[in-house]
């Protein structure tokens, strides 16, 4: 479930922050419940499993985009670029 929640929020780009502590949550829980589906007579080894790559997934996704957003806003070009593009846009809302 944290899997699925943590990829959700990190793909909206807005809620990546959410995503990657979700990831984290859903990476500690889906190691916990592999470790408790070895005991026998217990399942749910798949759904751990499941979990355990989404969450993984969700937080690569979210570091990459961190990554990538700390990058463009340490260059100092690609935000004047972007501030020339907003003023353009409000410029032609007016």
């Amino acid at each position: 479930m944290f899997g699925v929640a943590a990829l959700f929020s990190v793909l909206t780009a807005i809620l990546a922050w959410l995503g990657l502590v979700l990831g984290i949550i859903g990476i500690i829980l889906g190691i916990v419940g592999l470790k408790m589906a070895r005991r026998p007579g217990v399942t749910g080894r798949g759904v751990s499993i499941g979990g355990l790559v989404l969450s993984i997934l969700a937080v690569l996704i979210g570091l990459g985009l961190a990554a990538g957003i700390t990058t463009f806003v340490n260059n100092e070009n690609a935000v004047d670029r972007l501030q020339t593009q907003v003023d353009n846009l409000r410029d032609k809302l007016d």
